[in-house]
């Protein structure tokens, strides 16, 4: 058995074609899923996605910032505030329009047993600087991520540096309703605890609102099939991953994330 990690996926809002690749290739089943198997499977959740009433999407309900971190949120607006972060805003996070069909559980864990109240988990300021194991292979240099969540930067004296995007949860907008744009595994990871919390004193994340949305979500991306869904009658909501009859529970291959860096010899234009 090659290793695997704990996820869950609303199979039922993803395209067939996408959700039998998805099942294929990056889940693991013991015997491996045909591509019927695969189609059936994703169909018994495409029809309960259908069967469900519309929805109506009301605004969400914006909650004061609690006296007790109103210094984090003006900290980390100092840091981050400019052309992408426009405010921060403390909302429930299940009423979230998602566009990021899984979560990967076992990372979510990982957030939940680190020290230090929810506010600091999902506002991170700076993230830690990681070591990152470097190796050549033939003439190829292999740079390994921790997480995906990183970038390659032009500095301004021209050198080029692996950055690590924020880390913060945020949302943005989206045809007036509010998205889940980054920081669904924070997130999951926070429901679930007041979930299993019901006297919990906090039922409201703190995240950043943001100006942009993920290129796939724009107006003028080819193909418009998520953009279409997330603004039609029945779109997925955060509060999905909850739902049993929703939600399927996968094991994905594990993966890992490299840079490569290689010097080529090309033609001139």
């Amino acid at each position: 058995m090659p290793p695997t990690i704990e996820a869950v996926v609303l199979l039922g809002w993803i395209e067939r074609d996408d959700a039998v690749s998805y099942l294929q290739n990056l889940c693991y089943f013991d015997p491996p899923l045909t591509n019927q198997q695969a189609q059936d499977l994703w169909g018994q959740y495409r029809q309960r996605v259908e069967a469900l009433p519309e929805r109506e999407i009301q605004p969400l309900e914006r909650v004061p910032i609690p006296a007790d971190f109103r210094r984090l949120v003006n900290d980390f607006l100092a840091r981050h505030r400019g052309p992408e972060v426009r405010e921060v805003i403390n909302l429930n996070p299940m009423g979230l329009l998602v566009y990021q069909m899984y979560v990967i559980t076992e990372i979510a864990d990982g957030h939940a047993q680190q020290a230090g109240a929810w506010a600091r988990k999902s506002l991170v300021i700076d993230r830690p600087i990681v070591q990152m194991p470097v190796r050549v292979e033939a003439d190829t240099m292999k740079i390994t991520l921790p997480h995906a969540e990183h970038m390659i930067g032009v500095q301004p004296d021209g050198a080029f540096r692996i950055q690590q995007g924020g880390g913060f949860v945020s949302v943005a907008e989206i045809g007036g309703r509010l998205l889940l744009k980054a920081g669904y595994h924070r997130s999951f990871a926070f429901a679930r605890a007041v979930m299993n919390e019901p006297d919990a004193r906090d039922k409201c994340e703190l995240v950043a609102l943001t100006n942009t949305l993920p290129p796939q979500l724009s107006a003028g991306f080819p193909h418009q099939g998520l953009r279409t869904t997330l603004l039609g009658s029945r779109p997925p909501l955060f509060s999905d991953f909850f739902d049993a009859d929703l939600v399927m529970q996968v094991r994905l291959r594990k993966k890992r994330f490299e840079v490569h860096i290689k010097m080529a010899q090309v033609d001139e234009p």
